[in-house]
């Protein structure tokens, strides 16, 4: 990744977790011209209040944003809670309209008057409209075992192609599926390499399909990445499903 020589080291230490095949898969021109911005949003703060202002309203109950540097907590049962809420917030970022903080590493977050405070850095970002709503059939139908909805929902994300036969398709559906790991079934621990063995299988079977995707999926990336560094270093066990279904209704 040459392109990285030129970005602020703050970027840099988000990038050097995501798969290096997305690169490879999102077309390049797109993602200098993201990558300059979302650099320049955290050298810069721009459009960081205005961020804020615009998610406080959609943020997860007991979750809240301040200006100081949280600390984070000591027993089991807050470092669960604290766990259960950073998913919560990527959920909720997930599936709605609008811009969203992308970095969800720990260092943003804390334990203030038992409930979760937030202060995160002013990398945020903006998903396409199209790629919100094949997002948020993604996930409603991976959750909802909808399998006609998860399957429209790889279709508007760009991951499956119109024209591709039913054998390429189903391969796509399986692949993404397991990225999701136990999510559905059991509480789930989330480990970092396993997240990145999974989403290398999904952009491998695109670069052999010679798929190019939207830069949406670099902003996915860095908040997928963060989101498990975060609960990885918390080290619980979660109910992603039932998490999920709360912050979706």
């Amino acid at each position: 990744m040459s392109f990285m020589s030129w970005l602020p080291s703050a970027f840099k230490d988000l990038l050097k977790h995501v798969p290096t095949i997305i690169f490879e898969v999102v077309s390049w021109n797109a993602l200098m011209k993201d990558a300059a911005l979302l650099s320049k949003r955290l050298l810069t703060r721009e459009g960081a209040d205005n961020a804020r202002q615009d998610i406080t309203p959609h943020l997860p109950l007991a979750v809240s944003f301040v200006d100081f540097a949280p600390t984070l907590p000591a027993t089991p049962e807050s470092r669960q809670m604290l766990g259960e809420k950073i998913l919560a917030v990527y959920f909720k970022q997930l599936t709605r309209p609008g811009p969203m903080f992308l970095d969800l590493r720990l260092s943003g977050f804390g334990i203030a008057n038992n409930q979760v405070v937030w202060n995160p850095n002013s990398l945020w970002g903006e998903f396409s409209p199209g790629f919100v709503e094949g997002l948020g059939d993604l996930y409603a139908g991976f959750y909802g075992q909808d399998n006609t909805r998860f399957e429209r929902g790889l279709e508007k994300s760009g991951l499956i192609q119109a024209e591709w036969p039913l054998e390429d398709r189903q391969r796509m559906a399986t692949l993404f599926r397991a990225h999701f790991g136990q999510a559905l079934d059991a509480p789930m621990k989330f480990r970092l390499a396993t997240f990145q063995q999974s989403f290398q299988a999904v952009f491998t079977f695109l670069l052999e399909k010679k798929v190019h995707l939207t830069t949406d999926f670099l902003l996915l990336g860095v908040m997928l990445v963060t989101l498990y560094l975060s609960l990885e270093e918390l080290d619980g066990e979660y109910p992603v499903a039932a998490i999920y279904k709360a912050q979706a209704s």
